[in-house]
């Protein structure tokens, strides 16, 4: 067997098995050591058959989620030596369609697009302010990338899939202003440390790169970026290239010609098919490559609860991607780690401090949400912006409102194929009023709290920052994608918060009152981070598990 390191390898078990069908992705230590070369040695990995007619089991290390905060948990004790078991709700995505892809196309998606869902739903919600979006793009309903969980006032978007939200995210890698994490985080907690050690970690475990300054001067792709920042720093803003986890001498390989295009070919939001370093590329192909992770996909955490001998137990619903439930199961897990993200982790705290599976948790679990202070807008500035477009960003802005409170932006494109004349940005802001979880008994869920009233402060500070670039400019706001209004201000795909740290949590994310359960990912941040939360929730899982490792050994 040629030689492979360990995340090579892990990417190989990856993609020999979503060849197989597999249901379940591991592999013995044997298979590292000892040199499985072929399709045909991993067939005693566990098929869905097998999975279902398993009875109940018992693990040392049971991680909810596949996204960054249970990547790099899954990482880091399987590189102690400890076995792992990664569930995970979305599907493998490794399996190519009809048309030879893994992912669909942007502008005909399919039943890989959305989550169980018939209609595309999206922030861009009508085309010229009258015709709605989903009205024109109906999918299948099937297991798919995106899901968006929908509340009273507020659309929040998530990543289905192994590698959760870097399947579908922007690839932006942002650490966050030291004024925000001062603000928002206990005093307990070492901002020093988390800049000089772990936000680098992450970066590095990440694949952080940024674009090439020649080439981004030169770019046709990122035209409408340039207009965006040269009208900021008209009106005296910041702008900056940013990190970012997709890979972007590739991008320049795109525009060559000499690869097939990714992020220049409109792909993005339900997944990339080349580029883009998602989690499956690397913390969880590390993780894999260890020999003693194992990844269970399509299945989905219903409840958890604890037994009276202090294990963990963890109730679980497998099905198959036309949502076919194939069995349901109980595993039983000395040590647990939520890393379903702000919604899905929130859900099944607050669902078992409501059903008395662990009553004992405190009335911080379900405070503190966030929906990172993001509004969403087009701006017409009546100057070419190019019909050609980067999908995946590269540049922002920095800024300060009128209360001298900061804002960060993002250039993103509207990628249609024509000069749009047109930039448009997602702004993150402080959010002072924060959300609550509530528990629907009748409906067996967590409900999310938003009031209409919490988008106000987010919208105004936006608009300080952008009313000074538009009037430097002589640009004015685009109504036409958000039905008559002048920003999005009802969406997020950076949710945060639900068991914020210090309060529901110790300072590593064990949950008070019950030892050996941890909340690993953005449900630990107690409001928002003005900043993509990627790097962030990385950096933290980081920190978290080293100390929850040293205490274990």
């Amino acid at each position: 067997m040629n030689k492979l390191n360990r995340r090579q390898w892990g990417q190989s078990v990856l993609a020999v098995g979503a060849q197989l069908g597999l249901g379940s992705v591991g592999l013995p230590m044997r298979a590292v050591t000892g040199g499985i070369t072929s399709a045909a040695a991993l067939a005693g990995l566990m098929t869905e058959e097998a999975y279902a007619a398993q009875a109940e089991e018992h693990v040392p290390n049971l991680v909810v989620g596949s996204g960054y905060g249970g990547a790099v948990t899954a990482l880091r004790l399987a590189q102690k030596g400890q076995r792992v078991t990664v569930l995970e709700m979305g599907r493998l995505w490794n399996t190519p369609g009809s048309d030879g892809k893994i992912f669909c196309k942007p502008f005909s998606p399919d039943e890989r697009a959305m989550w169980f869902k018939d209609r595309i739903t999206a922030v861009f919600s009508t085309i010229g302010g009258v015709i709605p979006v989903s009205s024109l793009l109906k999918v299948p309903v099937a297991a798919g990338i995106l899901d968006v969980v929908s509340s009273p006032n507020m659309d929040v978007y998530l990543g289905r899939g192994v590698g959760g939200g870097s399947l579908v995210n922007l690839a932006m890698l942002i650490t966050p202003y030291r004024e925000t994490l001062q603000r928002i985080l206990p005093s307990g907690i070492d901002i020093n440390e988390l800049y000089n050690v772990y936000y680098p970690r992450a970066l590095s475990g990440l694949k952080g790169n940024k674009i090439r300054p020649a080439y981004y001067q030169a770019s046709a792709y990122h035209r409408y970026a340039r207009v965006a920042c040269a009208q900021a720093a008209k009106a005296g803003f910041q702008w900056r290239t940013l990190d970012s986890g997709y890979d972007m001498a590739y991008m320049e390989q795109e525009e060559a010609g000499t690869a097939p295009k990714s992020a220049l070919g409109s792909e993005g939001g339900f997944g990339n098919n080349h580029g883009k370093m998602s989690l499956d590329k690397t913390y969880l192909a590390e993780a894999l490559g260890t020999g003693l992770v194992r990844i269970q996909p399509l299945t989905e955490v219903t409840s958890i609860g604890r037994a009276a001998d202090g294990r963990y137990l963890v109730t679980t619903k497998q099905i198959d991607v036309k949502g076919t439930v194939l069995a349901t199961r109980t595993i039983s897990c000395d040590r647990l780690f939520l890393g379903g993200g702000s919604m899905g982790t929130t859900n099944l705290l607050v669902k078992a401090r409501a059903t008395g599976t662990l009553p004992n948790l405190n009335e911080h679990i379900g405070t503190r949400w966030s929906s990172n202070g993001e509004i969403f807008m087009v701006r017409n500035v009546y100057t070419p912006t190019g019909a050609k477009t980067s999908v995946l960003p590269a540049t922002g802005i920095d800024a300060y409102d009128h209360k001298g409170q900061q804002v960060y932006s993002m250039n993103i494109a509207m990628p249609l194929g024509i000069d749009t004349f047109s930039t448009a940005h997602i702004t993150m802001t402080q959010t002072p009023e924060l959300g609550k979880f509530s528990y629907d008994a009748s409906k067996q869920q967590s409900v999310l709290n938003w009031s209409a009233t919490a988008k106000n402060e987010p919208v105004t500070s936006a608009k300080a920052v952008y009313d000074k670039i538009n009037k430097a400019n002589g640009a004015t706001y685009n109504k036409s994608w958000f039905g008559g209004k002048t920003v999005g201000d009802n969406a997020t795909y950076h949710p945060l918060g639900g068991c914020p740290i210090g309060l529901a949590t110790d300072d590593v994310g064990e949950v008070k009152g019950y030892p050996g359960l941890y909340v690993m990912d953005a449900a630990l941040f107690p409001d928002s981070l003005v900043a993509n939360p990627a790097l962030s929730v990385t950096a933290f899982a980081e920190r978290n598990i080293e100390r929850i490792i040293a205490k274990m050994t």
